[in-house]
């Protein structure tokens, strides 16, 4: 039975009960696959048509739908009578159901092209601060939509029912189970919006690009935050070496970002003799920047250049060569002669051969600054521009393309523009990474410019570009121990690229150790496209994980304020997770908490964080709650994992000489067998752990044997 109205139609097979929606663009083709209607008495024994005495069909065209219903009559005594049916409108397709039973509703959808890396489960009702991120195709439970970032299109499902999806890994789909609930009629609607993003924030929308090769954001060491006007080649080569003594084994595409003190040696704008875009301060790079990068690249460094294309301290010689190319003079601290871009031959000739003389000096990763100021010459001097009929939005587009022509997409490109969104967005869909704040140095620059930017921008964020919150800044001066804590665990559960602004001989042990754990950084994405702001006292990251083999949440919960604070963490309520029991292991402090059905508490230092792994778990099985690598505790490290009732295995990726911890749950009535690894443990946990020589895979197994004692920890809950 084929049904159309508009560009939606349903294919129903009422002999089977099996039907699927699809949509008329050939784009979207079919979007919900083999969806099998069954239905049960009230007493949930199974009803088929073949319990019911007859049927009538009914089709109704009417001025905005097509309705289809079938109704069986002459049923049982407790279901004498039900409906289901479709109602077709052009903005998408409901099915209906009404009678005394329960009628659930279960199949997949095909949304994306990559829907297992490009399609994202997301909630389009947020109503907490709370930051929801998500790494593989993970669901949260309050989620009722679908967005594909590869075509900027959103597929949403309602009902008044209940309603369940999971992403199904051997189909590569995710699947749904949808039941109308005890009180008969309700629908299940599903609807198609297209241009998601780019009409809900009025953006230049483009699905973030990834051929330079940073399928994770970039870590790495800059030099301005760390040395400002004291850099030299001398020093960056030593932090260089610092940092791959420190970081090499952790970070697999590490960069050093060369700031602009390159040509740069002082805030007034006015520049030096003999330095300009396409010629170094010598004092500081006496050999050049094309030496520095490639010393950077025989260290194992990617390096990446500092420039600001738009303006000059002293007019270069290709501009005192063609004055007509200069807009004019306005002073601010990158510069003072800012460039005409409505010239066409600044878009045919200069542009090109300032980011040519980049490559040449071997640079492939660069962060284009000075951006917003761009903006406001463009503004205040468009009177002078060569075509004034050119807003200096479109120049600003114009002078990006004309530097992408040159840069192609394999080099990683940074928008230096984090003011407002003007700058950001202007042409976000061309450049690689944006940041999208200013400069957080103190902590309460690291909540207005970090935090708050980041919960502003996070739609964007591995949609688009990376958005990136500016450098880590964690040295004392700045950060105590527990706001160092604190904008780690946040980075590493928002996914943002990694950028170390710290002397690196300067750095204690504790902040390295905190360092370590976000790198590499793991592939997460958004699962609400809003922009929030942080709370009052607390700040919740919730990161989901989804891989084959499992999945759990790792929550970060920061105390934003000077007080020591207790908190109660509500699994539903703060961190969506469907009602199970838990297991609650706190990274940072290494401690299992216990096993947790509805909430648990919890007491902050002043600015600190806690991160914790929550496993749902399996009634008689052991699981696994945490490893020590990474963050994520798996996300990263994890690469494989069985359960049985007496048996758990894996695989983790350890680092060259540095001890993994594999911690374990055991089941209620077990005890731990001899392993191939040092277990040690309480007798509820066992912990694994795993060394290697050089950074490689590790297999670890671990036996259990029943002992039939009871007790699994469950605490109780107020």
């Amino acid at each position: 039975m084929y049904l159309n109205f508009a560009e939606f139609s349903v294919d129903y097979d009422p002999g089977s009960r099996i039907f699927s929606v699809i949509c008329g663009d050939p784009e979207i083709g079919t979007f919900v696959e083999d969806a099998e209607i069954r239905m049960e008495t009230l007493e949930h024994e199974a009803l088929s048509p073949g319990d019911f005495s007859s049927f009538q069909e009914e089709s109704v065209l009417d001025l905005e739908s097509l309705v289809w219903k079938r109704v069986y009559s002459g049923g049982p005594i407790a279901t004498p009578e039900l409906t289901i049916g479709f109602r077709l409108r052009s903005d998408g397709v409901r099915f209906f159901c009404n009678g005394r039973a329960y009628v659930s509703v279960s199949g997949r959808f095909r949304w994306g092209a990559d829907a297992e890396h490009s399609t994202f489960s997301i909630r389009t009702d947020s109503q907490t601060p709370g930051l929801r991120t998500a790494s593989g195709p993970a669901v949260f439970a309050g989620d009722n939509a679908l967005f594909d970032r590869l075509s900027d299109r959103l597929l949403t499902f309602s009902t008044a029912g209940s309603f369940r999806f999971r992403f199904n890994w051997e189909h590569r789909a995710y699947a749904f189970c949808y039941v109308n609930g005890c009180d008969y009629g309700r629908e299940l609607d599903f609807r198609i919006r297209r241009n998601y993003c780019a009409e809900k924030f009025h953006i230049p929308y483009s699905p973030i690009r990834k051929q330079h090769g940073f399928h994770t954001p970039p870590v790495g060491w800059m030099t301005w935050y760390a040395l400002q006007f004291k850099t030299s080649e001398k020093n960056v080569l030593e932090n260089a070496g610092k940092f791959m003594e420190l970081f090499g084994a952790y970070a697999e595409k590490p960069v050093l970002w060369v700031d602009w003190e390159w040509c740069h040696c002082c805030w007034d704008g006015q520049g030096e003799e003999g330095c300009d875009i396409f010629h170094p301060r010598r004092t500081a790079y006496p050999n050049g920047l094309k030496s520095l990068a490639g010393r950077l690249r025989e260290l194992g460094l990617i390096p990446a250049l500092w420039i600001g294309a738009t303006n000059e301290g002293r007019l270069n010689e290709m501009l005192r060569q063609h004055p007509e190319w200069v807009l004019g003079k306005m002073v601010l601290w990158c510069g003072q002669w800012w460039i005409d871009p409505s010239h066409p031959e600044v878009l045919r000739e200069y542009i090109p051969a300032v980011f040519r003389q980049i490559l040449e000096w071997g640079f492939h990763v660069v962060k284009w600054d000075c951006l917003p100021g761009t903006l406001q010459a463009c503004s205040e001097m468009h009177g002078k521009f060569h075509d004034r009929s050119v807003s200096p939005a479109r120049a600003f587009r114009n002078l990006v393309k004309a530097a992408r022509g040159v840069l192609g997409d394999s080099v990683y490109l940074l928008s230096c523009a984090g003011d407002s969104e003007r700058d950001i967005c202007g042409a976000m869909d061309l450049f690689s990474a944006a940041r999208i704040g200013g400069d957080i140095f103190s902590w309460d620059d690291f909540l207005e410019q970090g935090i708050n930017r980041v919960l502003h921008a996070y739609p964007w964020h591995n949609t688009v570009f990376y958005a990136d919150a500016d450098n880590l800044i964690l040295r004392p001066e700045f950060s105590t121990p527990e706001q160092a804590r604190t904008r780690v665990s946040f980075y590493g559960l928002a996914g943002l690229p990694v950028t170390i602004g710290d002397e690196l001989s300067k750095l204690d042990p504790e902040r390295i150790h905190m360092l370590r754990r976000i790198m590499p950084v793991v592939d997460i994405h958004p699962t609400e496209l809003d922009s929030k702001r942080h709370g009052r006292y607390f700040q919740i990251t919730s990161l989901s994980v989804a891989r084959p083999f499992g999945t759990w949440s790792v929550a970060g919960v920061a105390n934003l304020t000077p007080e020591r604070r207790s908190t109660v963490v509500d699994l539903c309520r703060d961190l969506d997770l469907e009602p199970a029991r838990y297991a609650v292991y706190d990274y940072w402090n290494s401690t299992f908490l216990g096993v947790f059905q509805d909430r648990f508490e919890i007491e902050l230092k002043p600015f600190d964080t806690k991160v914790f792994r929550i496993t749902p778990l399996r009634e008689g099985h052991p699981a696994l709650i945490s490893v020590s690598r990474h963050l994520t505790q798996g996300g990263y490290e994890l690469l494989e994992l069985e359960t049985a009732p007496e048996r758990i295995a894996g695989t983790v990726l350890c680092t060259a000489g540095e001890p993994c911890r594999v911690t374990i749950l055991l089941p209620e009535g077990c005890e731990v067998l001899p392993s191939s690894h040092p277990v040690a443990g309480d007798g509820r946990t066992a912990v694994l752990t795993l060394c290697s020589e050089i950074t490689a895979p590790v297999f670890w197994s671990l036996a259990l044997r029943r002992t039939g004692s009871p007790s699994d920890g469950l605490k109780k809950e107020d």
